[in-house]
């Protein structure tokens, strides 16, 4: 339909900074969402929380009683089975919701420059072509790995890493790359010569 703006899918490697760049694009007026959220959102969902229950026991709630995605997180990356199930049960609600919010955000009045939805499992998930643009985001291992440290997520990288496609896979598949190695003043430079280029498109 004419008039509406672009939907532009954002993936790339643990640490590569995914979620500033959400927040550059979201300073300039860009509607944004990531998949993340969107679990977090469905993990408060009574329905999600008794059957995440019902399948790992009373061990995965916190103090509150809510999902504890840390704890949750130990168990399903040390077993497949577990894992499986999980992502089974989780994908259909997560593309629901994706869907919907794709829908909302590209009827807004007055509309944003860009729709932006951010998954680490784009291509993955066979998500790419849903999209009008692709957009990798990289950055140096050293970076990478400085960052990862620094939230204390070392463990099991090798594992999660795994489930993922190679940077030159996504680079590969991808219609747009921005290297997030360096500053944030970078990166918003980066963002923005992005929206510049597609949002009138």
């Amino acid at each position: 339909m004419a008039g509406q703006p672009p939907l532009i899918g954002v993936t790339g490697a643990i640490g590569a900074g995914k979620s500033s760049v959400l927040q550059a694009f979201a300073l300039r007026g860009c509607a944004c969402l990531s998949a993340d959220a969107v679990v977090h959102t469905l993990y408060h969902q009574s329905r999600v929380r008794d059957a995440v229950v019902a399948r790992f026991g009373g061990q995965v709630l916190d103090a509150a009683g809510e999902i504890d995605r840390v704890t949750l997180g130990r168990l399903v990356f040390g077993d497949a089975n577990a894992l499986e199930w999980l992502e089974r049960f989780l994908h259909p609600l997560v593309d629901e919701h994706m869907r919907t919010w794709l829908a909302e955000a590209q009827l807004r009045d007055p509309p944003p420059p860009l729709v932006v939805y951010e998954s680490p499992l784009l291509f993955e998930a066979g998500l790419g072509e849903r999209f009008d643009r692709t957009l990798v985001i990289t950055a140096d291992d050293a970076v990478r790995r400085e960052r990862i440290a620094g939230r204390g997520g070392l463990e099991r990288l090798a594992e999660r890493e795994s489930r993922q496609w190679a940077v030159p896979e996504r680079v590969a598949a991808a219609d747009d790359v921005i290297d997030n190695s360096g500053t944030l003043a970078d990166l918003q430079d980066a963002v923005d010569g992005y929206i510049e280029r597609y949002a009138e498109r």
